[in-house]
């Protein structure tokens, strides 16, 4: 068994049992001989998380202290704390690869970098839910191999607009938006505020507390934050019906295409256009793509259309 095992064993028990005093210090309050019995198990803890932080630094292994706090009260949930740290662990898989491999409208992330972003259960210790995470890391001359994800997760959690919704999406993707808006909806919705501090292999902490309001704030900003691209297009077929009062039009192509919508604020209304008559469509479709579902939603206008002589 290597030292940093040792040292995890020794913690989990030592964590164990403050948990168990603690529950006899509940039962017995003001009771010297259990507080001093818990005071020096404390004091123990701590020193052996101090040895373990050494050991993880000196076997390149970077620590995420992830705690769940709830703002109402004690209960856990187990459905929403497992997808929490799941959650969790996407997003930082997410946001590692982005950076590494270049931003990504889907959610796709190889097996290599599930295993070089996987991380281990370290143990859990007192204070609301809080578990010791570990990822096995690197050091270079001049960074950590996590810093820049640690970085742009803190930022990622920061937004304050819409404009910053897109800013992540340039920059990181749209499928580390999604992941950031499941993650958030669902400690926001399950009343957690969450705590996270990195142990880099450098020493550096980073990191902090969110608020379950802070939260609730991202999820709604990225609801009402969209992508909207236009484009258009011509094509050849038939129109089927058009309704210059309500500005409306249905046209088919020979590939049995159909094409229906409103018409362009610039269509020709004052023209005859006649139906079921083949016409070469100048057709001009809008994409919107809700950043929170990853749904893309497309709408036609015609701009024009041109008779085909001959036909």
């Amino acid at each position: 068994m290597s030292d940093l095992d040792s040292l995890l064993d020794r913690l989990r028990e030592s964590y164990a049992a403050i948990n168990e005093v603690e529950r006899v210090a509940a039962n017995a309050p003001g009771d010297k001989f259990v507080l001093a019995n818990l005071t020096a198990l404390k004091r123990e803890a701590s020193r052996l998380e101090s040895i373990w932080e050494e050991e993880c630094r000196s076997d390149q292994v970077e620590v995420c202290r992830y705690r769940l706090i709830p703002a109402h009260d004690e209960n856990y949930d187990l459905a929403s704390v497992a997808k929490s740290l799941l959650d969790f662990q996407e997003l930082f898989s997410q946001i590692f690869d982005s950076l590494k491999n270049g931003v990504k409208k889907r959610p796709r992330i190889s097996g290599i970098i599930s295993a070089e972003t996987a991380f281990n259960f370290g143990f859990s210790y007192p204070g609301s839910l809080g578990i010791a995470l570990m990822v096995a890391s690197e050091k270079n001359l001049f960074s950590g191999k996590f810093d820049e994800a640690v970085k742009a997760f803190n930022q990622v959690l920061r937004i304050e607009d819409e404009f910053a919704v897109r800013d992540v999406a340039k920059n990181l993707g749209d499928a580390v938006v999604k992941k950031v808006y499941d993650w958030s909806k669902v400690n926001y919705f399950s009343g957690y505020n969450i705590d996270i501090i990195w142990s880099s292999v450098d020493g550096v902490r980073r990191g902090g507390a969110i608020d379950m309001e802070a939260l609730g704030r991202i999820v709604d900003l990225i609801e009402k934050t969209s992508d909207v691209a236009e484009d258009s297009f011509e094509s050849r077929g038939t129109l089927v019906g058009i309704d210059s009062v309500k500005k409306r039009f249905r046209f088919v192509d020979p590939d049995g295409l159909d094409y229906s919508g409103g018409l362009a604020d610039d269509f020709p209304l004052e023209k005859k256009w006649a139906i079921n008559s083949p016409y070469v469509a100048d057709i001009m479709v809008q994409s919107v793509t809700e950043y929170a579902t990853q749904e893309t939603k497309q709408t036609h206008k015609l701009r024009n259309l041109r008779p085909i002589s001959g036909d």
